[in-house]
């Protein structure tokens, strides 16, 4: 009977030939909505931070988006900057998909009128004295494997529906490198990203100096409880109906490559992978805190003054949508880490 990891299978549903990440799915028209898709606001706010940084750097320095999909926000960014007359910064995404990688800078083309970079690895990006990251949902597109106890998942053939290929998830005995990393991180049940430590140890190499800002769904701690789902037209629907116990509904299977999986991320596992490779944490809070503490005000401020009360007042309404308790402002946090000092 054909057996592999969930996490192995999720890797393939994300990223595989027939993944859901090789489509545009972000928008109105696609299965949820982003910080990014709100409106420029979000970008204009990480462009008015970056900018605060910018000022203290030398030598050849690149803002790269991770996880760009369209390339909507490292545009916002590169658009704010571009009207305060910053100029000495490259504008870059790190997209390993050539199909993302055309549609990224067609789009920054048409709307910056510059030309946006592509590396496709880390490696890529080793001629910079600095690199800044930034990324909107990213740690949660991990592909991850499922613990319970000294378990975790397993999808393989149901044995009633051999002909069918109908798939079933089961828990078995972990191995022992998912138990120890499950155990140093006080994982009783729940998620764990795959090629965390990986992915971190490439970015800390790739510059004397780097910073990784980002913003994703989840909780500052393991909630030991299962949180993987699916999204798909704006509707969710959690594997798990019981996020305590280990019945998983095995037919949501059925929408491999079709929709969205994630999970909420667990900001303690990545603060401690963050820190093994040289990060040094400069904040991890709500949305609605770090957008004040980055600057948000005095953005709007410049807004006003560069474009006018109404327009602004016309846009305000997406400026809501990011810090209001009840939509994004609480349920997501910003985090920050780099090997250099604030």
């Amino acid at each position: 009977m054909e057996s592999q990891s969930f996490g192995c299978f999720m890797q393939d549903w994300l990223y595989g030939e027939r993944g859901y990440y090789r489509k545009v799915r972000v928008g109105k028209a696609g299965d949820f909505y982003t910080n990014v898709s709100v409106g420029k606001f979000f970008g204009y706010v990480l462009g008015f931070y970056l900018q605060g940084i910018l000022e203290s750097l030398k030598g050849r320095i690149a803002i790269v988006e991770i996880g760009s999909e369209k390339g909507d926000l490292i545009a916002d960014i590169a658009e704010f900057l571009t009207l305060r007359e910053v100029e000495n910064v490259e504008f870059w995404t790190l997209e390993p998909l050539s199909e993302l990688q055309g549609i990224q800078k067609a789009n920054f083309r048409e709307r910056i009128q510059k030309e946006l970079k592509s590396a496709t690895q880390f490696s890529d990006l080793e001629d910079f004295g600095a690199v800044l990251f930034v990324s909107n949902e990213l740690l949660d597109a991990f592909a991850c494997e499922l613990v319970f106890g000294e378990e975790m998942a397993f999808v393989e053939e149901s044995a009633l529906d051999m002909e069918g290929g109908r798939k079933e998830v089961r828990f078995k005995r972990a191995s022992a490198e998912i138990l120890e990393i499950a155990r140093s991180a006080n994982i009783e049940i729940g998620e764990i990203p795959l090629g965390a430590t990986e992915f971190v140890e490439s970015l800390a190499k790739c510059a004397k100096k780097w910073l990784f800002l980002g913003f994703d769904y989840g909780e500052m701690n393991a909630r030991n409880a299962f949180s993987l789902r699916t999204f798909s037209k704006h509707q969710t629907q959690n594997f798990f109906p019981n996020p305590y116990v280990k019945t998983c509904d095995s037919k949501l299977l059925g929408l491999f490559g079709e929709a969205d999986l994630t999970y909420d991320v667990n900001f303690a596992f990545w603060r401690e992978v963050f820190s093994r490779f040289g990060g040094v944490e400069w904040f991890i809070s709500r949305q609605n805190r770090a957008l004040v503490d980055m600057g948000l005000d005095k953005m709007c401020e410049w807004y006003i003054a560069h474009f006018g009360l109404e327009h602004y007042m016309a846009q305000s309404a997406s400026l809501r949508t990011l810090i209001a308790p009840g939509a994004m402002g609480e349920r997501f946090f910003g985090f920050c880490f780099a090997n250099f000092e604030a």
